[in-house]
């Protein structure tokens, strides 16, 4: 019968040859966003998606709706396309939530096709009026990806 850390020890094994679904999680407050003068707020995560990675979808956690505003949505992309790791779709981050899960958009050069460089996440929060009427927010944003390369 197998060890207790021989499930552990060979998950890290296959880990370490590179093949492994990974996240990229950063937690964002609602000032965190730079103003673009309209109704939307932008920021890139601090981490970003490593060369050859499939990204597989995002996921984000609500701890304080994005209030002061009638509605907040938040879309997930890159430079190319500002939803393609939230499935072409937005998360609602209004109201406090959990578990919005929305997969990954198959574009050209986004999403389940391979990343050809490191690539930045977008985090794109849209108001109804101007982005300064946010006052309030905090989430959690989950990237998930399939790696290729030992990290």
């Amino acid at each position: 019968m197998p060890s207790k850390q021989a499930l552990p020890n060979a998950l890290e094994n296959l880990s370490s040859c590179g093949m492994a679904i990974r996240k990229i999680e950063q937690t964002v407050e609602y000032d965190d966003f730079t103003d673009g003068g309209s109704t939307a707020g932008t920021m890139n995560l601090s981490k970003q998606i490593p060369a050859g990675s499939f990204v597989i979808g995002s996921k984000v956690t609500v701890l304080t709706g994005f209030t002061g505003d009638t509605s907040c949505t938040l879309a997930i992309g890159d430079s190319g396309d500002s939803n393609c790791y939230s499935g072409n779709t937005t998360h609602n981050i209004y109201a406090a939530a959990t578990n919005l899960v929305q997969p990954a958009y198959l574009t050209a050069d986004c999403g389940l096709n391979a990343e050809a460089s490191a690539n930045s996440i977008l985090l794109t929060a849209t108001g109804a009026s101007d982005f300064t009427a946010i006052t309030a927010g905090k989430i959690i944003v989950e990237v998930f990806y399939f790696s290729t390369n030992p990290e």
